[in-house]
């Protein structure tokens, strides 16, 4: 499988002053910060980066940078890959995470495999900076991390679709449905059928899987209350239906 970057090199470093306080890089770079402050500025934007925090700097673009306490930090060059077939836009500067934890459980693992030169490490590495980078985009981008919005050219379809939206965290039922639409469960059927060649119920489950996949790729959610979250009675239903649906139970497909 191929990903949309490759780490060109990746350590954990130590400095009083940037070896490069004034210039560009030629690839892009990721900073986490272990130890210290530092600021860096791109055009007219001023950041300070304090222990704990991550910045993406992207290549080829002059910045100024010093440091203010001395700074320990893990450091990873990456670079685009021309081969793979999709692309991933990565925002530049300081990156505030929704899911923290995730971050720090991947940047950890990452920086424990840092003094391994094999190739099983230097592969595992590349999967965790993937992971870490899809994060970033997912969370800057949570539009166009699934587009699966359905849209129905019937009116009565696109109410009940948004009934169905807002509410698949609960329990739903076909009457409450109709009500919303205004219409009844024969005729609701039908034009589900017609549209999408399914039942409500099967549009319903549909749905609920959606939602799950997004949740196991974007977030650390555990099984079970992503199951919750996507108002599946017990995680036994859930892993069931999610694998009618994917071909694969759910925690593999979060692997």
């Amino acid at each position: 499988m191929q990903f949309p970057f490759k780490v060109i090199e990746s350590k954990y470093a130590s400095r009083s002053e940037f070896r490069l306080t004034d210039g560009h890089q030629p690839t892009h770079a990721l900073f986490y910060l272990k130890k210290g402050i530092f600021t860096i500025q791109i055009n007219d934007r001023k950041e300070t980066i304090a222990t704990g925090d991550c910045y993406i700097l992207p290549d080829y673009v002059h910045h100024l940078r010093n440091v203010i306490e001395p700074i320990e930090f893990v450091y990873v060059q990456f670079a685009d890959n021309p081969v793979c077939p999709y692309k991933m836009e990565i925002p530049c500067g300081k990156v505030n995470f929704t899911d923290k934890q995730r971050f720090i459980s991947n940047i950890t693992s990452f920086e424990k495999l840092l003094l391994k030169d094999d190739s099983f490490s230097a592969g595992f590495r590349e999967h965790l900076l993937l992971d870490i980078l899809f994060q970033i985009h997912s969370e800057s981008h949570p539009e166009s991390t699934f587009q699966e919005t359905t849209v129905s050219h019937d009116s009565l379809v696109n109410k009940a679709i948004e009934y169905i939206e807002h509410n698949l965290s609960n329990k739903i039922l076909i009457e409450d449905i109709c009500k919303h639409a205004g219409t009844n469960p024969s005729t609701l059927n039908f034009k589900f059928r017609r549209e999408f060649n399914s039942s409500v119920r099967q549009y319903i489950i549909c749905e609920r899987i959606k939602k799950a996949r997004k949740l196991l790729i974007s977030t650390s959610y555990s099984i079970s209350e992503i199951a919750v979250r996507c108002g599946f009675l017990d995680v036994y239903y859930f892993s069931n239906a999610f694998k009618k649906v994917q071909g694969i139970c759910p925690s593999m497909y979060r692997k």
